[in-house]
């Protein structure tokens, strides 16, 4: 008979994982053994964060929850960020962790935390394999970690059930089916109808499977669409109905005015986690979603179902196009453009580094300032080509988010975009990148600042304190890594290395100086 640890190693391999990201101890060591043993690939990373972000990115792109795993103790504690980040950002996980030995957990304080207290608030289900029959409670787990909407799911794994045989049991789950909701297609397509000026705003719970469906409803009512950072691309950005980024990222002010505009906004897949106002709960939102995003005082019409599905229905149900006046559109079409500063801007960077980058290629973004710069001016053309925090928005995602993608689409060049503050946190993810030889390329802006909080503090009238830093010479650190890399001067010098770097297909850093008072002019 297999042990509890060897069961779910078997049931992760089934279900199709193929990667365990983590930190061993000594508590784990049996269930990371088992992994191996299930032909699933452990990734040793240099912090528990980095383990959760890489697993939650591999669970958005592949729709299979992504594993990470630490020990007990701090090595669980360590995780949180990672989780907390997947249970906002709406992505499927399965974190795993040690727990102290079930003999002695009433006696040994040492290490000792409530787990599932700590987890509860941040996962979809925070359980301990010992009770039930641990295959089913994996495979109940992944399930639901991956049900609208997706999110991280915990197990802990005492260290001495881990060893102990596992003894399938009768018992069986007696979860039913969530009630099925009315369908309000017709009234929306009514509101739609009635409506002079409706726009589409896009959302995280819209999966590249849906884009087909959500173009198309786009065509026929030619109404003007908003997306939010995390489903970027979708729909090309360079379509005549894009009218920009909602949710908090540069220019936001021009953003708001656009929806405010409108006089009925089509929520597909929208999820309010991904705002940092509330507007949403102003305006009058009909929404096609996976499940009810009704909470506190947003209250909108809600058909709930498959997007795809709802998307055709509501398609079929609109008579005529709802295009705005030509005048109005082309007004906020210049809305979200804006002229780069002279000299290092970030706005300059941005464009330079779309012009070279595959439009095919995956990016991702770390946060900061350039992070509501890329979020509202990098120019996404496919689905799942773009990559950021938003609802956690933690700093640090970047460099962990990269590797996944990579990891996922080893044929397709990947581009990361850093600050300094965050590259400094994820430093000892070079070390993966250069063992596993994953072409990356890295782009570390360095101003010297933590410069979103900057200018956040100077527009709330305090002096700036506390978030400048002497920022190290990146490429001679990535050097040090065995990782090829280059200290800029200037934007126009980044083109060379870009090109090496797809060409040779290696992993490659770019530390470039920008000048981060265009934020000024963008937050």
């Amino acid at each position: 008979m297999p042990t509890h640890a060897q069961a779910i190693a078997s049931v992760l391999a089934g279900r199709g994982v193929r990667y365990v990201f983590g930190l061993p101890g000594g508590e784990i060591v049996a269930f990371i053994d088992a992994c191996r043993e299930a032909g699933l690939q452990f990734l040793l990373t240099g912090h528990e964060a980095s383990a959760a972000w890489m697993a939650q990115v591999v669970g958005q792109i592949t729709g299979i929850p992504g594993v990470c795993a630490a020990t007990l103790g701090p090595g669980a504690t360590n995780l949180v960020t990672g989780v907390a980040s997947a249970w906002l950002d709406r992505a499927p996980m399965l974190a795993v962790t040690a727990q102290i030995p079930a003999a002695a957990i009433r006696t040994m304080t040492h290490q000792r935390l409530p787990l599932q207290d700590l987890f509860s608030p941040i996962t979809k289900g925070s359980f301990a394999v010992g009770g039930d029959d641990t295959v089913a409670l994996v495979h109940r787990s992944m399930d639901m970690a991956a049900a609208p909407r997706p999110g991280p799911v915990h197990i802990s794994l005492a260290s001495d059930v881990a060893v102990q045989k596992y003894t399938p049991s009768e018992s069986q789950s007696t979860e039913s089916a969530p009630p099925a909701r009315d369908n309000v297609l017709d009234e929306i397509a009514t509101r739609l109808q009635a409506a002079s000026r409706p726009l589409v705003l896009i959302g995280l719970g819209a999966t590249p499977a849906d884009a087909p469906a959500v173009r198309a409803l786009i065509e026929k009512l030619q109404s003007p669409f908003l997306v939010t950072p995390k489903v970027k691309g979708i729909v090309p950005e360079d379509h005549p109905l894009f009218v920009g980024v909602a949710s908090g990222m540069a220019i936001d002010r021009d953003i708001v005015e656009t929806i405010k505009i409108a006089d009925l906004i089509l929520g597909i897949g929208f999820d309010p986690v991904e705002c940092d106002k509330s507007w949403f709960a102003d305006v009058r939102i009909a929404a096609l979603d996976t499940v009810s995003m009704a909470e506190g005082a947003y209250r909108p019409m809600e058909a709930i179902g498959g997007l795809t599905a709802l998307a055709a229905e509501l398609d079929a149900r609109i008579s005529a196009p709802k295009a705005w006046p030509c005048e109005l559109l082309d007004e906020r079409r210049r809305a979200i453009h804006r002229q780069p500063r002279d000299g290092e801007s970030p706005l300059r960077l941005i464009e330079e580094l779309r012009s070279i980058f595959p439009p095919e290629g995956i990016t991702t973004c770390d946060v900061g300032s350039h992070k509501l710069a890329m979020g509202q001016f990098w120019r996404s053309y496919e689905p799942g080509t773009f990559f950021m925090s938003n609802g956690l928005s933690g700093m640090g995602f970047g460099i962990p988010a990269a590797i996944a993608a990579q990891l996922v689409n080893p044929e397709r060049p990947v581009l990361a975009v850093v600050g300094d503050g965050g590259m400094l946190m994820m430093l000892h993810d070079l070390t993966l990148i250069r063992q596993l030889g994953l072409p990356i390329v890295m782009v570390v802006l360095s101003d010297s600042s933590l410069s979103l909080i900057r200018v956040s503090a100077e527009r709330r009238g305090y002096p700036p304190y506390g978030v400048d830093f002497t920022a190290p010479d990146f490429a001679a650190i990535a050097h040090a890594f065995g990782i090829e890399s280059k200290r800029v001067k200037s934007i126009s010098a980044i083109r060379e290395c870009m090109e090496r770097a797809l060409a040779k297909r290696i992993p490659f850093l770019i530390d470039i100086p920008l000048d981060y008072r265009e934020y000024y002019d963008l937050v």
